[in-house]
């Protein structure tokens, strides 16, 4: 069990769809289980990018993928720990929270 080769298994993304409060579902916050302060910070670093690359007029779905991707690069750039979850999906949902559905 080498624990760092290209085989590491990566965190999945949680089942079920990212709740709207009450809606049952799954929070964000309580699917990574971080503290507060970390969430703060990458939550915020996260608007920021997103901000900066992603059409904040759009839903997350109706993003163009080069810009998804772009996204996700810089978000990971500068959070590296990103890269231990499937498709970045922590990224993805919190661009899903700050653009409109």
């Amino acid at each position: 069990g080498d624990q760092d080769g290209p085989g590491k298994s990566l965190i999945p993304a949680p089942s079920g769809t990212l709740s709207k409060p009450g809606m049952g579902g799954y929070t964000l916050k309580s699917a990574l289980g971080w503290e507060d302060k970390k969430y703060k910070l990458v939550q915020n670093a996260l608007h920021e990018i997103a901000k900066g690359i992603l059409d904040m007029s759009l839903p997350m779905h109706k993003q163009t993928s080069a810009a998804v991707s772009s996204f996700y690069q810089k978000a990971a750039e500068q959070f590296p720990f990103l890269h231990e979850y499937e498709n970045y999906w922590p990224a993805r949902d919190f661009a899903t929270m700050y653009l409109k559905n």
